[in-house]
This record gives structure tokens, sequence and C-alpha cells, in this order.
């Protein structure tokens, strides 16, 4: 009796029921994920997250995919795309420990529950206002800047957010400065939680 406790106590602390949680989706793709392939996923409903950035000065894109599996499982990846085909796609898997699964999950339900995953995307990009004279309009151009791409998608469904240096725009209070945050605090949201666990 005193085995089977014992064997019974690790099982119930991991059997936690942590469940993908229901989506408001943008969009269905028409051809299978991609990602799925990509990361060799077995769980082919995943709930795979993406955080890239990337710039005109970079060889690729490099980006960070949290994969929410349906069995409780959370996996982490580094993923370089580079732009040339005379380079190859370098992926590397991070290791999460079961005990950190559960911040992963939390983090997770707080962003659905609280809606912070939607966002007004015709309003990441805006470049241009009104001047303070009359019929004039302020623009601004950035050189130097980081595109700031985001996406959710299991199966077909999808959410994919994309902002040319936010940061600035959201210095100037650009129209659209709102959403450009809520983009950059989702995107951060995700980057703490891997840099913490």
């Amino acid at each position: 009796m005193l085995v089977k406790i014992l064997i019974l106590i690790p099982i119930l602390g991991f059997s936690q029921n942590w469940t993908i949680p229901t989506i408001d989706w943008q969009g269905e793709t028409a051809t299978k994920n991609t990602y799925v392939d990509l990361l060799k996923l077995k769980d082919r409903n995943s709930l795979i997250i993406r955080i890239a950035y990337s710039s005109y000065w970079t060889k690729g894109q490099n980006s960070e995919f949290i994969v929410y599996q349906n069995d409780g499982k959370v996996l982490r990846f580094n993923v370089f795309q580079p732009n040339s085909t005379e380079l190859k796609t370098k992926i590397k898997r991070k290791r999460i420990s079961k005990k950190e699964y559960e911040q992963y999950w939390n983090h997770l339900n707080d962003i659905v529950q609280g809606d912070k995953y939607l966002i007004d995307k015709s309003k990441l990009n805006i470049t241009e206002k009104k001047g303070e004279e009359l019929g004039t309009i302020k623009t601004v151009s950035v050189s130097d800047g980081a595109n700031y791409s985001f996406s959710m998608c299991q199966g077909k469904n999808y959410i994919a957010y994309g902002s040319y240096s936010p940061i600035t725009f959201i210095e100037r209070e650009f129209p659209g400065w709102q959403e450009r945050q809520k983009l950059v605090d989702l995107m951060n949201g995700f980057v703490e939680l891997t840099e913490r666990y």
C-alpha cells in the first residue's frame, strides 16, 4: 500500500487539468499548419505561439516558439529562418521542466481570459498623422527599426500581427499607438516568461 501511494503522489502532482482555452480566431488558412512540420510536432493540433523580430540588416528572422500540447506539455524552440537559400534553418529546442509548465499555462490563460491577444491590426502600421498647421501631415521614416511579429495558430486557425518599429510610433503617439502598445506588451509578456522559465 505504501508503495502504491509513493507511486501515485508524483502522478497526481503532475496531472493538472491543462487544456488549450477557446480562442477567438481571426482567420483560417487554406493549407495545413507549416509550423507543425517545421518543429516536428507529434500533436498536430497543438497551440503554437510565435514571437519574432527581424530587421533589414539581419540575414533572417529569429523566432521563439512556445507550443502548448493537448497532453499538458509545453515545448519551446528557438528558430533562425534565413532570407537566403544558401543558409540553413536552425532549430534549437529549449528545455522546460515539468514544474515550470504551470507558469506557461497560467500566462496563456491570463492572456486569453483578459482578451489581451485581441488587437486591431489595421492600426499597427499607421505612419502619418495630422500636423499642427492646417492641412499638413506628419510622417515618420524609420530606417533602422525592427519588424515585430506575433502569431498564434492551432490547426488551420490563426491570428497574426506585425508592426514595424512600434516603439518609435508609441513614443510619438501616432494614431494606433495604443494597439502597438498592446502588441509590444503581448510579446514582452511571453519573452519575459521564457527568460524566467
